[in-house]
């Protein structure tokens, strides 16, 4: 009578376990993908053009946004100038093509400067101040339904 297992009776269990192993693996492959899915539809539905879409679905018969356009950044230097700088937000036009995509039609345009800051410096070799103000420019669309 022999004390342990027989070679065929171990490769029996390698293979039990192999079988368990790459099923949990599928499985946990399998919730990633869920996961991943979920959090794809949750993106598209909080941008510009998954909000669009949504609000056509309910049967709006307008639908507002405003996206940033631009920003204006910067930060006083310590001889009281400033020093501003522009930085573009590409991408606003292909954004507004993809809502009329869904069935909208763009009636109205306006643009607005929003000032989210300032700092002033006294000049240090001259009189004077030198202030540098923060914000960004938004472009505020209304559309119909086409």
């Amino acid at each position: 009578m022999a004390w342990g297992k027989s070679e065929e009776e171990k490769a029996q269990e390698r293979e039990e376990r192999d079988r368990q192993r790459a099923a949990a693996d599928a499985e946990a492959a399998q919730q990633r993908q869920a996961t991943e899915a979920a959090q794809v539809q949750a993106e598209f539905a909080a941008s510009p053009v998954g909000r669009a879409t949504a609000a056509f679905q309910a049967g709006a018969r307008f639908f507002q946004i405003e996206l940033e356009v631009s920003a204006l950044s910067g930060g006083p230097s310590w001889f009281g100038s400033s020093d501003n700088t522009v930085s573009h937000t590409d991408g606003a036009t292909d954004v507004l093509g993809q809502i009329e995509e869904v069935g909208w039609r763009l009636e109205h345009a306006g643009w607005v400067f929003i000032e989210t800051g300032a700092t002033s410096t006294d000049r240090m070799f001259a009189t004077g101040q030198g202030t540098v103000t923060q914000g960004n420019v938004t472009g505020i669309y209304l559309f119909r339904r086409a």
